[in-house]
């Protein structure tokens, strides 16, 4: 595990989004209770919570898109330098207008969405039939730390904007009638979504 905690001290010494550690365990932990083997990631940064998961979880694979030209990159050279290339396949391409039938599986049992925060519902509408009917979501970065409870404060007018965005979003799955969601104040606010 010492490769992956030089990856995450990088990232985080560059300022690449890497999810917090308490928020990537909690994630293992809630895919291995669900007996989940098959995951679409929505935004690989560097690989790291994919090798991460295929590292701590049986007979597991991912499907990720990742945007950002580097990031994709050097996530490439690190599933290869780890020798994950059969259980990781990564697209280079904007989720929002990918072809979702360029997937390599086309049914997964989880969903792990952890881009452009502002995009989270197009996102979720998009992906989320993919996902068998008791597969589960979880997103990331709930709380935009903290700034989501207190929005009225936030001076940046971008920032003020993707804190509504993230709240909107949140807003609208917590009183969706097709969904049971469950938030966790884990890391940088988590929630798990499920059909009912």
């Amino acid at each position: 595990m010492k490769y992956f905690d030089e990856i995450e001290k990088s990232a985080r010494e560059r300022n690449i989004p890497v999810m917090e550690k308490e928020g990537l365990e909690f994630l293992i932990q809630t895919f291995n209770e669900h007996q989940c083997h098959r995951c679409l990631e929505i935004g690989s940064a560097i690989g790291y919570s994919a090798m991460m998961m295929i590292s701590n979880i049986d007979d597991f694979v991912v499907e990720t898109i990742e945007l950002d030209d580097a990031r994709y990159l050097e996530a490439i050279q690190n599933i290869k330098e780890q020798q994950l290339e059969d259980q990781i396949e990564i697209h280079h391409d904007d989720a929002l207008t990918f072809d979702i039938n360029d997937l390599k599986y086309q049914e997964f049992d989880c969903l792990f969405i952890d881009a452009a925060k502002a995009q989270y519902q197009k996102f979720f509408e998009k992906y989320m039939p993919l996902v068998q009917k008791n597969g589960i979501c979880i997103v990331d970065n709930l709380d935009f730390h903290g700034m989501i409870f207190d929005i009225d404060h936030i001076k940046n007018r971008n920032t003020k904007q993707l804190v509504k965005k993230i709240k909107r979003f949140k807003d609208w799955i917590f009183n969706h009638e097709e969904y049971q969601v469950t938030y966790y104040g884990i890391g940088d606010g988590i929630c798990v979504i499920k059909r009912k």
